[in-house]
């Protein structure tokens, strides 16, 4: 499989769930507490998840945040805030796991509590000063995140050969090759590197598709995709395209940029740029 951080919004993915083209096949979440987000998925806003479904938002989000400590504990996954020094500090005077040695010492629960909260893990610092956590929209949404990857099917290299669809100017849909579970959508992607009007961008990338439909109003998963924004991007798409369809539509994620003339701001900020919306590719040749 072929993964990016620059990852689908989670509401278009939970939007697919619900219209997927047939032959969809998804994972079953062995977390009782994800299985209970998923079928709130069904009708349910990712943030609107901490109101509906408080406990298991809370439970999901703090086995995230807790791995997350671990992580950071062992110092290997960079610098961050100096909270995460004091925490790095702190974890090698003892052994074992982090997570086991919290409540036996309190110099590590003081150094994992300021950490917490310099990173914005509320669920782990209330849990932490041992108050019972109150998840808020965005620990909704990053529940839904979680029970997404979950549900998820692994995104497989598909064997065929490219079609010849039609295709645009900034962005052009190379090839399509379909497998036995999904298909994977080829797409040049060739930004300018200034815009006409507006400030102009050193750096320049695609975000990828965010959207994939078709003219039967089925929507596919988009699995993974490049992590390059210029040049061919692939992107892992399932199932495969539903009987009957003949047309796909695929929705630009947008394009982000680093802007060089654009005061008060700092260089080093980003911009989003939406450049071209949509594409569309005929099926069947």
């Amino acid at each position: 499989m072929c993964s990016t951080d620059r990852r689908v919004p989670v509401e278009n993915t939970v939007r697919a769930l619900r219209r997927l083209a047939p032959g969809a096949s998804l994972r079953e979440p062995r977390d009782p507490d994800v299985r209970v987000l998923a079928r709130a998925l069904r009708s349910a806003e990712p943030a609107s998840l901490a109101r509906g479904c408080p406990g298991e938002v809370a439970r999901v989000v703090l086995a995230d945040q807790v791995r997350a400590l671990g992580r950071a504990a062992t110092g290997f996954f960079g610098a961050g805030p100096p909270e995460a020094a004091r925490l790095v500090r702190a974890s090698r005077r003892g052994a074992g796991p982090v997570t086991d040695r919290l409540r036996a010492e309190p110099g590590l629960r003081c150094a994992a509590l300021a950490w917490a909260e310099a990173m914005g893990q509320g669920v782990l610092g209330a849990s932490l000063r041992g108050v019972p956590p109150v998840p808020a929209g965005e620990d909704g949404r990053r529940a839904a995140e979680l029970t997404v990857a979950a549900l998820l099917p692994r995104a497989d290299r598909l064997p065929g050969e490219p079609a010849a669809p039609k295709g645009g100017a900034i962005l052009e849909v190379r090839g399509i090759r379909v497998g036995s579970s999904g298909f994977r959508v080829d797409v040049e992607a060739d930004p300018p590197v200034e815009l006409a009007s507006g400030p102009t961008l050193r750096a320049l990338w695609w975000n990828g598709l965010g959207r994939v439909t078709d003219d039967l109003g089925f929507e596919y998963l988009i699995l993974a995709k490049d992590p390059a924004g210029t040049g061919p991007v692939r992107h892992w798409c399932h199932p495969r395209p539903a009987p009957g369809a003949r047309v796909l539509r695929l929705e630009s994620a947008g394009y982000r940029g680093e802007r060089l003339r654009l005061t008060p701001a700092a260089p080093g900020t980003t911009a989003e740029v939406l450049v071209k919306a949509r594409l569309t590719v005929r099926l069947g040749g």
